[in-house]
Parts: C-alpha cells; sequence; structure tokens
C-alpha cells in the first residue's frame, strides 16, 4: 500500500517484519539487540549450570527454584523485545549464548584450577560431554518451553 492509499501515514501501517526506521539508528539497535541476548542467555546459562551442580551449592535450597530463573530468562526474552522480529532474534541467540556460557562454565574449572595437560586432556571430553547434555536437556527445555508459552500467551492476548 501507497501512502495515499492508506490516507496518511505509511509508517504506522506497517508491521515489525517490514521497517525498523521508527526505532533509532541501526547501530544502537544492533547494541540493543546483543544487549538484551546476552543478558538473557547469561542469566539462563548460569542458572542452568546452578541447577546441574546442584550439590555444589552452599545454601539448602530445593534446586528447582533455580530453575526459576532459567524459565524467566526465557520470558523475559520475549519480554523485552518491541516486537516479533526482535523477540524472535532475541530469543535464539539468547539460547546461543546461555548454551555457551552452560558448556563454559562447567569446562572453565579445568583451566581455572592447576590440572596438568594430561589430566585436561583425559577430563575434556568427559565434561563437554555431560555439559552438552546438561544444555540440551535443562537448559534446552526449560529456556525454550518458558519462551514458546510466553510467545504463545503473546499471541493470544494480542489478539
Amino acid at each position: 500500500m501507497t501512502e495515499t492509499e492508506t490516507g496518511g501515514n505509511s509508517e504506522t501501517e506497517t508491521n515489525g517484519w517490514t521497517t525498523d526506521r521508527r526505532h533509532g539508528s541501526v547501530y544502537r539497535r544492533r547494541l540493543a539487540f546483543l544487549g538484551k541476548s546476552v543478558t538473557v542467555g547469561v542469566i539462563g546459562g548460569m542458572a542452568a549450570f546452578t541447577y546441574s551442580l546442584a550439590d555444589m551449592m552452599t545454601v539448602s535450597i530445593d534446586p528447582v527454584f533455580v530453575l526459576v530463573p532459567l524459565a524467566l530468562s526465557g520470558v523475559f526474552a520475549h519480554l523485552v523485545a518491541y516486537d516479533l522480529h526482535e523477540s524472535i532474534r532475541v530469543g535464539l541467540v539468547g539460547f546461543f549464548v546461555g548454551a555457551i556460557t552452560l558448556v563454559g562454565s562447567w569446562v572453565a574449572p579445568l583451566w581455572i584450577l592447576p590440572y596438568t595437560s594430561g589430566a585436561r586432556d583425559i577430563l575434556l571430553p568427559k565434561l563437554t560431554g555431560t555439559a552438552v547434555v546438561a544444555a540440551i536437556i535443562v537448559y534446552g527445555a526449560v529456556y525454550l518451553g518458558a519462551y514458546l508459552s510466553a510467545l504463545t500467551v503473546g499471541a493470544y492476548v494480542s489478539t
């Protein structure tokens, strides 16, 4: 539709898939997008790491309570976005940032603690495999479940 067909400003007639002009400069949008994605992903990844290694927690709480920040990171991935296009981008990038955070925090002690190179060679495949399984099962299920639930509720409410 052209501007003359809509009888006014064509900017208000478009959706989030067709234009981003109303939201400032390109660099500002990209920086905001990366900030939202990294924040959501790091919070979710660290919550999944804490849940997966609940026996190392110093506070005696039920590990299921740690799933709350993980689920909230999935919900916030949808809520902090201004439209569906950005919501999908923030959700996917946040998911991968969180998975990398989870795996990275799981294998980081191999380089932080004084292990020999032989011990690292033996432990690295085992720890990485366990971390990837935890990322797929725990992080993937809770984060994506909460994100898709928020997306479904948001679509239902907006209609």
